[in-house]
């Protein structure tokens, strides 16, 4: 399959399942939220590497770091539904949210580097 088609396959996959999850929440919240927890796009990212060649040790290493990323990516869930509890709309709230999650993955990438420098 040439690479251009091949790149096609990937984002098209990807926006159906976006799509997929968006049409799915307007019938079932949760439903959609258990499509939406699945780590799809993980497991998409390591399909493409490996059909990229990407090694086994580059595989493993992908799937380390995303262990260690989650944490900080959980902010995102704590700090909006509070701030819209607190009376906050919703996009300042996504944004307080987005911006918490990005303090999160700084910091935690920060502790990577110097707990993968120590090992």
């Amino acid at each position: 399959m040439s690479t251009l088609v091949f790149d096609s396959v990937k984002i098209l996959l990807t926006a159906l399942i976006i799509f997929a999850v968006a049409q799915l929440s307007q019938r079932d919240t949760l439903l959609a939220a258990l499509l939406a927890s699945i780590p799809l796009v993980s497991v998409l990212a390591m399909m493409w590497m490996n059909y990229d060649g990407a090694t086994n040790d580059e595989i493993i290493d992908f799937s380390k770091d995303i262990i260690w990323l989650i944490i900080p990516s959980l902010l995102l869930f704590v700090v909006m539904p509070e701030l819209i509890q607190r009376g906050w709309d919703f996009y300042p709230a996504l944004g307080g949210g987005l911006s918490a999650t990005v303090i999160g993955y700084l910091l935690m990438i920060k502790l990577m580097a110097r707990f993968q420098n120590i090992s």
